[in-house]
């Protein structure tokens, strides 16, 4: 289900701020710039659930992940770190912390 949340240009923070933050209590605010989303206002309650679920999915993954080596280690089937930091980047989008720089 795609949901459309309500867009403002930046500008209207100027003169409607009060009206605007009431909105965000209700559901999240789209900022333009120069007719280009370039920032979503969400009410605070809102923010810290979020964070708190990416933080408990952070934890879900980093606790798999060492599952999956525990598995792999009994099993004495060991995954290259250049392999696993690769599955890294496609599962998740970002670059595996390494010991050794590239």
């Amino acid at each position: 289900m795609t949901t459309i949340y309500p867009i403002l240009p930046i500008s209207d923070l100027r003169y409607k701020t009060k009206e605007i933050l009431n909105q965000v209590g209700d559901e999240p605010v789209v900022l333009t710039q120069r007719g280009r989303a370039t920032a979503v206002l969400i009410n605070f309650d809102t923010y810290n659930e979020m964070v708190r679920r990416l933080q408990a999915l952070e934890e879900i993954r980093d606790e798999a992940i060492m599952l999956l080596a525990q598995a792999n280690a009994q099993k004495l089937e060991f995954v290259d770190i250049d392999a696993l930091a690769e599955l890294y980047q496609e599962q998740l989008g970002e670059v595996l912390p390494t010991a050794h720089p590239a």
